[in-house]
């Protein structure tokens, strides 16, 4: 099974960091254990928690160097 994952590189006042998020994955769809429905809004849903992490870690690391350049 491929790694599925948000990767991306930022470029913030001359720094310059990549970003990797590994997306969770399912386990390959069966439709006699899961509703077709149901397994894509979970792949999607899955797919917004690591985005959302991947923003954390963007601003967490802009945050830190706008700390370092107040200092």
């Amino acid at each position: 099974m491929n790694k599925k994952e948000i990767s991306k590189e930022i470029n913030y006042k001359g720094h310059i960091k990549k970003f990797k998020v590994e997306i969770e994955q399912l386990p390959p769809f069966n439709e006699k254990t899961m509703d077709k429905v149901k397994y894509e809004e979970t792949e999607r849903a899955l797919y917004l928690i690591a985005e959302e992490k991947f923003e954390n870690q963007k601003f967490e690391w802009i945050f830190s160097i706008e700390k370092e350049l107040q200092q």
